[in-house]
């Protein structure tokens, strides 16, 4: 008999029960002296240009050895600033840092946002390179100007357009509690080489139909985006390659393309969107590369989110910018390392309502989707889902697609269990009569608390329920031996769910006396 394994809850990744590592994301420490922009020549106006003001303040906080560089309240102007390691640009209570005007495709104008010395191309407004320890905080405003970048970039495609904030390889780096709207571009984007990165309260706002205006771009590991809330006119989100080690938790996202991977997407794991909601944006949970911009992808994990008239709630595809006309109009080619490999993703405690349809999860005929799990997502939407050469789909407890009409799920070439692919309602998933047989409880009544369960294969998942259907306790597991202590339970009967890593699905009763 194998040694008995106390099982503890931990954040797990598709069927496969893959645990999350845990990656403590390192806060920048800056110095406590500060530099006010005023004190260097900077003046509350919305015709004057402080740019040498601003980047003379930020220039002497440097040479001193780092500090806040404070912006007050009033409206400051401003070309290109170039951050510097130890600084923490502070944006108070009623400032607004507002980027000049776009500068007609030369930037030469005076009072314009100055070209870079080419024609049409813009450097960034806040940038920082290989630096570490720098922030930007602040109750106050960066506003981007951008509806005439935006009128110019759909004239004339080539315009490069300067994002309103972007660190490339940079380490220890905080961006808290401002706001920023209207960027030319993006609106912030951690770039690659970088690590540790902080997100958090942050405000971003532009509207739908701006071109390019992503949220937040990542392109480096290690990063925590927290309690944001962002409407804009593309990716809400977009983790690009090199991002691992992601978490995004208690954010909300209004119009938008969705909290999205890729497209660019070589490298991607350790992914987790905790606690989110989702309110009228394009796409909800987002997966999108193509066979020349994928290479790993896997361990992603999506938990306890609610979804409101999202046109796709669920988006997973190997084909970027668009998906065939039908899964039979591709033939396969051979697999590359820039093949997508999308695996190991959960789904849990999802609850999607008004949506045009339930989903699309869309890989490659050489290589599939795999490992998807489902665990107590209800998706109410029109039409159904669209699986395309996708391989393990599992819905478990009580997941579940709720349609106007038609069928739940539409397949080619895909493997599904635990839900009726007609009718949408969740079903038990079979287990092997030889598995029934040799899985055991005991002892079953239950007298002093504590209860055995072992099984010929792994155990993954363990949920306890009331005769009522409430869950009650939740475990996770990796072992074919497991003990339980459930000394805490009042006395009665209760139901008691088991999966397996096959992916089989037990349930029966036990008894507390």
């Amino acid at each position: 008999m194998a040694v008995p394994v106390l099982c503890t809850v931990a954040q797990t990744f598709g069927a496969g029960n893959i645990t999350v590592p845990q990656v403590t994301v390192i806060l920048p420490v800056i110095p406590a002296a500060t530099y006010d922009i005023t004190t260097y020549g900077a003046v509350n106006s919305s015709t004057i240009d402080n740019t040498i003001a601003v980047q003379q303040t930020i220039n002497a906080c440097s040479a001193a050895g780092g500090g806040i560089v404070n912006v007050p309240s009033g409206i400051y102007l401003s070309g290109p600033i170039t951050m510097k390691s130890n600084i923490n640009l502070q944006l108070s209570s009623g400032a607004i840092l507002r980027i000049l005007p776009y500068g007609s495709g030369n930037g030469t104008v005076s009072g314009t946002y100055p070209n870079s010395g080419t024609l049409n191309d813009y450097t960034d407004f806040i940038y920082g390179k290989n630096l570490s320890n720098i922030e930007i905080s602040g109750t106050g405003m960066i506003d981007g100007q951008g509806s005439d970048w935006w009128t110019a970039y759909k004239a004339n495609s080539a315009i490069s357009r300067p994002c309103l904030v972007r660190f490339d390889g940079c380490s220890k780096v905080a961006i808290k509690d401002i706001t920023l709207q209207n960027a030319p571009n993006v609106h912030i984007t951690v770039g690659k080489s970088g690590s540790n990165a902080t997100i958090s309260n942050v405000t971003i706002t532009s509207p739908s139909t701006s071109p390019n205006t992503d949220g937040i771009d990542v392109w480096s590991p290690n990063v925590n985006i927290f309690h944001c809330n962002i409407a804009c006119g593309d990716d809400n989100i977009a983790m690009d390659s090199g991002s691992q080690n992601i978490t995004v938790k208690n954010c909300t996202f209004g119009v938008g393309h969705g909290c999205s991977i890729g497209s660019y997407a070589a490298n991607i794991s350790n992914i987790v969107v905790d606690s989110c909601t989702f309110n009228q944006t394009t796409s909800g949970i987002r997966l999108k590369t193509s066979r020349d911009r994928g290479g790993v992808e896997q361990y992603l994990s999506y938990s306890n989110i609610t979804m409101t008239g999202v046109g796709t709630p669920v988006y997973m595809t190997s084909y970027y910018p668009s998906v065939p006309s039908s899964p039979t109009a591709d033939t396969a080619v051979a697999i590359t390392t820039t093949t997508p490999t999308w695996q190991h993703i959960t789904l849990k405690n999802i609850t999607i309502s008004g949506s045009p349809n339930a989903g699309i999860l869309w890989g490659l005929p050489e290589l599939s989707i795999s490992d998807v799990l489902f665990d107590n997502v209800k998706i109410s939407a029109t039409t159904g889902m669209k699986a395309y050469f996708v391989k393990d789909i599992v819905f478990i407890n009580g997941s579940s697609i709720t349609l106007t009409s038609g069928n739940a799920i539409t397949t080619n070439s895909t493997t599904i269990s635990g839900i009726d692919q007609t009718k949408g309602n969740g079903v038990l998933l079979a287990i092997p009569e030889q598995h029934e047989s040799m899985l055991k409880f005991y002892p079953n009544p239950l007298k002093d608390g504590n209860l055995t369960i072992t099984s010929p294969v792994n155990i993954l998942q363990v949920d306890i329920y009331s005769v009522m259907g409430k869950k009650i306790k939740a475990l996770t597991c990796d072992s074919p031996t497991l003990n339980m202590n459930l000394s805490g339970l009042a006395k009665g009967i209760y139901l008691i769910d088991i999966l397996l890593n096959d992916h089989t699905f037990y349930t029966d009763k036990i008894t507390i006396l």
